[in-house]
């Protein structure tokens, strides 16, 4: 008979060691989170892409434009909504609150599809992809 060679059992071994690591490791070492963070919200704070307006041609659906600082309070953000099925586009200055809270801008869409901008002097620092159906 002959054996199996030992060299293959000590690497099946290493691997599976190496797998069970990775799988009980920490998330927030895996991926730290930024300092930074912007998104669109619905009426129930919801991070959203795809947001339903109601029946009519003029309707409107109200989204939460959300930002966050998580190192620096009083922090100045220019904020830009494009929509990209049209030449539109509308710019306008916030102040965070304190380090880690949220700044929300309640505003109203009409369908199309749409992109938002967060930059802090200049720098672009967040962006959001959504649609209005």
């Amino acid at each position: 008979m002959r054996r199996r060679p030992r060299r293959r059992l000590r690497s099946a071994v290493a691997v599976g060691a190496a797998l069970a690591l990775v799988a009980i490791a920490p998330t927030s070492t895996l991926a730290a989170p930024t300092r930074f963070t912007g998104e669109v919200t619905d009426a129930l704070r919801t991070p959203v892409h795809r947001l339903k307006a109601p029946p009519g041609d003029d309707a409107r659906v109200l989204a939460d434009l959300l930002f966050v600082d998580r190192e620096r309070d009083n922090t100045s953000v220019r904020a830009c909504v494009r929509r990209r099925d049209a030449d539109v586009r509308t710019c306008f200055t916030v102040v965070t609150g304190a380090a880690g809270s949220a700044t929300f801008t309640p505003l109203r869409f009409p369908r199309g599809r749409y992109v938002v901008h967060w930059r802090v002097k200049g720098r672009l620092v967040a962006s959001w992809r959504f649609a209005v159906v």
